[in-house]
């Protein structure tokens, strides 16, 4: 299962694709500078970010991760959720600094931002490019120094492949192949796995990054991109190695510039009508529409799926006031929020359906998805798994399952919180 080995790769990927959010950089730097000259030393450490060919990289930003050696609490909690609670500050994480690479691509921490430059590092470098969201990045984790003087980091030098993306021989719409030249021209040991991974682009978005397909040593992937087809994405791939470097071990990622899957990733729900179940007779009836969860619109509508004799959100907390000339006197007209258990999408015409995706931004438990025929006969249902604000839970049919209608459940009384709903 995807869920038991990625992981660890996805706590990665969020310092890749997060940490940075809180660095700076010049963004009138060019993207390729002159070739980087080796670094002086000074300040506590220091270092340079390059491209492969050994031209510098200016428009960078570079973060560090510093552990400290005498708690190996905070060092297991650095490194198992990168990213995530360490972007925080807090006793239990290590400390972030920044660093401004200048037109070189040199780059220099103080002693009084640093402390302790001997212990335990990980350094995170990212090109700010023009035509990708996600630029290349590269990580590198240290173990701790005996060193005196000024601590050289290793060079941050970025993998910049080519990614080819086209659909496989299955011709159904979402499956593709990945394809991308081996890393070359970075610090790498024999073994390097690869993963392709999917990221969001919708701005200010909380989902982590994805791994689409199994790590691989090859340089190919089929991936299924249905489950990121909702919102703007970008398709990356991940090359995890380990080597040495003066003697040093050091655990190195690269992550290539994001590309975008293709543009007819279009679900055949898309902008269908939806029904609401009334709890009361446990009839479907049609919704509102348009139908808030098959629009393509990923942000969570308060509204949700509700039938025209429901309240629309705000008006019970507006009736619940003091009466006055414009409101009502009766106290039977104020709004109660109805409670709808079931929502169901209605597909334009029966279809085989594989995969239904789910997005929400809070916990899937207690949802099922149900699928009915055009008679709205239930047969075959499954329960969402995932974590708490994953916001993305797919949900697949291993054999596909002929289907007028998807419905959703949810075993504590009202689904309200889903934000799309996709059927493949």
């Amino acid at each position: 299962m995807l869920r038991q080995w990625c992981g660890a790769l996805v706590l990665t990927l969020v310092a890749l694709l997060a940490v940075t959010a809180c660095t700076f950089y010049d963004h009138d730097a060019p993207v390729r500078g002159e070739p980087a000259p080796e670094p002086e030393p000074t300040g506590a450490l220091y270092s340079r970010v390059m491209h492969s060919d050994g031209d510098s990289a200016p428009r960078s930003s570079v973060s560090v991760y510093l552990y400290d050696t005498a708690n190996d609490l905070k060092a297991v909690t650095a490194t198992m959720s990168l990213g995530f609670f360490c972007v925080l500050p807090g006793p239990f994480c290590p400390r972030a600094v920044n660093a401004e690479p200048d037109e070189r691509g040199l780059w220099s921490l103080p002693d009084d931002e640093v402390g302790d430059a001997a212990a335990g590092l990980q350094a995170t470098a990212t090109l700010h490019v023009d035509d990708a969201v996600f630029g290349p990045s590269t990580v590198l984790t240290l173990p701790a120094s005996s060193a005196a003087g000024p601590r050289r980091v290793p060079d941050l030098v970025y993998w910049e492949p080519a990614l080819t993306v086209t659909g496989n021989e299955t011709g159904k719409a979402g499956l593709l192949q990945v394809s991308w030249p081996a890393a070359t021209g970075v610090p790498a040991g024999k073994k390097v796995t690869y993963t392709v991974v999917s990221a969001s682009t919708v701005e200010g978005t909380t989902a982590e990054p994805r791994a689409l397909a199994r790590p691989t040593s090859g340089t190919t992937a089929r991936v299924d991109a249905r489950v990121y087809a909702d919102a703007p994405s970008e398709l990356m791939v991940v090359a995890q190695t380990s080597t040495r470097i003066d003697g040093e071990r050091v655990d190195a990622t690269y992550r290539s510039a994001g590309v975008p899957p293709p543009a007819d990733l279009t679900p055949p729900s898309r902008g269908a009508e939806c029904l609401a179940e009334d709890k009361a007779s446990g009839r479907l009836a049609q919704a509102v529409a348009p139908c808030p969860i098959t629009d393509g619109d990923v942000e969570w509508d308060t509204s949700g799926v509700r039938l025209p004799t429901d309240c629309v959100p705000g008006a019970a907390e507006a009736s619940v006031g003091p009466p006055d000339e414009a409101s009502s006197p009766e106290p039977s007209a104020r709004c109660a929020t109805a409670e709808r258990p079931r929502v169901c999408v209605v597909l334009p015409e029966p279809q085989e359906v594989s995969l239904v995706v789910l997005r929400t931004p809070f916990s899937p438990s207690g949802l099922t998805v149900e699928l009915l025929d055009s008679e709205r006969r239930a047969v075959r249902s499954s329960a969402v798994d995932g974590d708490a604000f994953e916001e993305v839970y797919p949900v697949r049919f291993k054999k596909p399952v002929e289907a007028g209608l998807v419905c959703v459940r949810d075993a504590y009384g009202s689904v309200s919180g889903l934000s799309e709903v996709s059927v493949w």
